[in-house]
């Protein structure tokens, strides 16, 4: 399978929330493993510093992504309903088309 799309999210934490933000970033993409075809993998990196979390996540194809959001196990596994409000401070989401890479 070749890596055709990557879904990246760089976030910030409210003050004090960091290791909450952590758990939230994470967990969409940890609940995926094994169960969306076309996922090809997957980092959730910190940096403290700078009160950040940035995931990215690297797919066959952006509609294995997608595809998996619009079903009903996919909007539970994503985190429908958790109060993203007073962890997140900022959110910016990228799509991504691999240009090189080594996996």
């Amino acid at each position: 399978m070749n890596p055709g799309y990557t879904f990246l999210s760089v976030s910030t934490a409210q003050p004090g929330r960091l290791d909450d933000l952590i758990r939230l970033a994470a967990g969409p993409s940890e609940k995926m493993e094994g169960k969306v075809p076309g996922m090809l993998a997957r980092q959730v990196s910190v940096d403290r510093t700078r009160n950040t979390v940035a995931v990215w996540v690297t797919f066959d194809e952006k509609r294995s992504l997608y595809d998996w959001l619009e079903s009903d196990q996919g909007k539970a596994d994503h985190g429908e309903g958790e109060d993203m409000t007073s962890v997140i401070a900022t959110f910016e989401m990228f799509d991504l088309t691999p240009m090189s890479q080594r996996f």
